[in-house]
């Protein structure tokens, strides 16, 4: 089976935590730097299993101010962008001293409480900690269990992503286990493209799936609300609003029309929408 409407992937951690080395060692390849900052970057997982096939956006960002970018994520108009991730994985280099340790725990409190903000405590998500390779040495010892704890009382799974093989129970360990329970999550998700009732890539070619990507990161500027250009957020926010509100209308005249009409209308609807922005 096909998931053609994925819900997404956010990968943040702070600058330099290995986002990207993780990407290139669980999907096999990663987006290139542009500027200085991760943040903004997006990328692709085409991911198979015996179950289903899917091509997962992965939606990468940055955390330099833990406080700041929490005060951005729980504003109102974020919970656009939260509400259609799947999955979130959180890299963070191992830390050297507990200051560090602090520094993670606090980031699993903001992550958590955007999650809550945003979906309340019945938001259905992955949430990974994966503890990604220090290149200063020697770092904080502290075992597996005691990360699990720490972890855990935020709502996520803790993984080394240096470990290898299968722990003690027979479970995969390491980046396989990150692959294992991105694999096992619920990517089925609504799209506006889906409720339109008409094949995208039949009418679109790349589709309004890709579209709805490209917008999405633009018009809601997840980056710039990350770096609190406020004015052009709201402006953003304010123009996704009023496409979204467009699309709810396509779809609610073309409900009682016959099916080759109904395509006809959303193709030329959806078309003349792409043109106005």
């Amino acid at each position: 089976m096909e998931i053609r409407h994925p819900r997404r992937i956010l990968a943040v951690g702070a600058p330099e935590s290995g986002v990207l080395n993780l990407l290139r060692d669980l999907t096999g390849s990663a987006p290139e730097l542009v500027s200085d900052t991760t943040a903004g970057l997006s990328h692709e997982w085409h991911l198979e299993t015996k179950y289903y096939t899917a091509k997962l956006p992965i939606w990468i960002d940055e955390i330099p101010i833990v406080s700041e970018w929490r005060s951005e994520f729980t504003k109102p108009e974020a919970r656009e962008v939260v509400s259609v991730l799947a999955a979130w994985i959180f890299c963070f280099r191992k830390p050297v001293t507990n200051k560090d340790v602090e520094v993670v725990k606090e980031t699993l409190q903001a992550i958590a409480d955007v999650i809550e903000k945003a979906c309340g405590y019945s938001g259905e998500m992955v949430c990974l900690a994966v503890a990604m390779p220090q290149s200063t040495t020697p770092y904080l010892e502290k075992s597996a269990e005691e990360w699990e704890e720490v972890c855990m009382e935020y709502g996520f799974e803790f993984v080394d992503s240096e470990a290898k093989g299968k722990n003690e129970f027979g479970e995969d360990m390491g980046i396989k286990r990150v692959e294992e329970a991105l694999k096992a999550n619920e990517w089925d998700g609504d799209s506006g493209a889906a409720d339109l009732g008409f094949d995208e890539e039949e009418e679109f070619g790349e589709g309004l799936d890709a579209e709805e990507r490209e917008m999405g990161m633009e018009l809601f500027g997840m980056k710039n609300a990350v770096h609190g250009l406020e004015e052009d957020e709201e402006a953003q926010v304010e123009e996704l609003e009023n496409l979204m509100r467009r699309m709810v209308a396509i779809k609610d005249i073309g409900e009682d029309m016959p099916e080759a009409d109904r395509k006809r209308f959303a193709a030329k609807a959806v078309n003349d929408l792409m043109k106005d922005l």
